[in-house]
């Protein structure tokens, strides 16, 4: 065992970006400036083997904030935060026991995909945690989408009574222009070039992005693949590589934020429209993510997309004070300031087995699907 417990252990592979990594960096970020002994558990989990992905530097550079300690035994602490399903899901090489007064998993991704079918079962995913870290854990969804997901598992796992959202860093997403300030307006997205985050439909990804006279379109993360199967309307593009150049100033430039993804793909969270929301950037979004973002965007169709848009520079003023009434109400949300708030209600959190409340499947549609999935992977050999 350590010397001394961590007040916090955090465990996570360092491979995982976008979203995951981001929010993994502005939850310990905050915990070091809470004066916070934090344990920063590094582990190797299976759901990357024969994968490219490499190791986060931003990541694993977190054990050089002050209090922030690497843990590379077996450790104790007062609170666990183990990031992402997946990786338990699949197993860790070399895991190390991990006792701790509450640990969560942290559900940074949904159980069922877009067509219904499960990528994890998150009773099993439980079991892999308790075999291999030696540790029990409650379930801390970071949405409403997720929650409704794993209330379907109910009452075979335990979930935190209140969501773990992700947190920012209020100071660092702060705009320094105002939109719609030029002779020509400029309408955006970004993330990580995952096919899924794009509709299917050729005209769905588009459309939204092309509003006509006056405007340019910038995007950051657009898949490789999908250049030439958009074909030639977004030559006119500025397409930049993922992480080419910092979000911030990637949004800086933005003058209203466009998200619309796949009907296969499920938002866990949606850091990027978060980061827009904070930038004050009006965000024109895909209906399905109303339940994680409410009345801090706009939602319709992508075919609606190009008017709204128009009617958002038409009214310049307007779509200023609305996106700062905006920011604010985020904040109020998600703000690094408040986790102090969050990890004291976290340790006292007695955790919830209910099924009341909306769930996306019965306890029999959820177990066939369990059994689909064992199906297919005893298919694949990797049962």
């Amino acid at each position: 065992m350590s010397a001394a417990p961590f007040d916090i252990l955090v465990v996570v592979d360092p491979r995982f970006s976008g979203g995951t990594a981001a929010s993994v960096i502005s939850d310990v970020d905050a915990f070091s400036a809470l004066g916070a002994r934090v344990g920063l558990m590094i582990v190797a989990s299976r759901f990357f083997d024969g994968a490219p992905d490499r190791p986060n530097e931003r990541l694993l550079s977190l054990a050089d904030l002050p209090g922030v300690h690497l843990a590379s035994g077996p450790a104790r602490a007062d609170l666990a935060f183990l990031h992402h399903p997946l990786a338990f899901a699949a197993g860790l090489h070399d895991p190390h026991p991990v006792r701790a007064e509450t640990a969560v998993l942290v559900a940074h991704h949904p159980p069922f995909r877009g067509d219904g079918s499960l990528e994890y079962n998150p009773v099993l995913a439980g079991r892999r945690v308790r075999a291999d870290l030696g540790c029990a854990i409650r379930w801390a969804p970071v949405s409403g989408v997720i929650r409704t997901q794993l209330r379907s598992f109910s009452p075979m796992l335990c979930m935190t009574t209140e969501d773990w959202i992700n947190s920012f860093d209020g100071d660092t997403w702060r705009a320094s222009r105002p939109v719609f300030s030029g002779a020509r307006a400029t309408v955006g997205r970004h993330g990580r070039p995952d096919i899924l985050k794009w509709p299917g439909r050729t005209e769905d990804a588009v459309d939204p992005l092309t509003p006509g006279q006056g405007w340019d379109t910038r995007v950051m993360g657009l898949p490789t693949e999908m250049v030439g199967m958009l074909g030639p309307r977004v030559a006119e593009w500025e397409i930049v590589p993922f992480n080419a150049e910092p979000i911030r100033d990637f949004l800086e430039r933005l003058d209203a934020f466009v998200y619309f993804h796949h009907d296969r793909w499920v938002e866990a969270f949606g850091r990027t429209v978060a980061e827009a929301i904070l930038m004050e950037r009006p965000c024109i979004l895909d209906p399905r993510l109303k339940p994680t973002f409410g009345p801090l965007a706009t939602y319709c169709r992508p075919a609606e997309a190009r008017d709204r848009l128009v009617r958002l520079r038409a009214d310049a003023t307007a779509a200023r004070i609305a996106a700062a009434d905006r920011r604010q109400r985020a904040l109020a949300l998600w703000s690094q300031s408040e986790i102090g708030a969050r990890l004291s209600r976290l340790g006292s959190d007695p955790g919830t087995r209910s099924r009341r409340g909306v769930k996306s499947a019965s306890v029999s549609m959820a177990l066939r699907k369990a059994m689909g999935l064992s199906r297919r992977q005893l298919l694949a050999g990797g049962a």
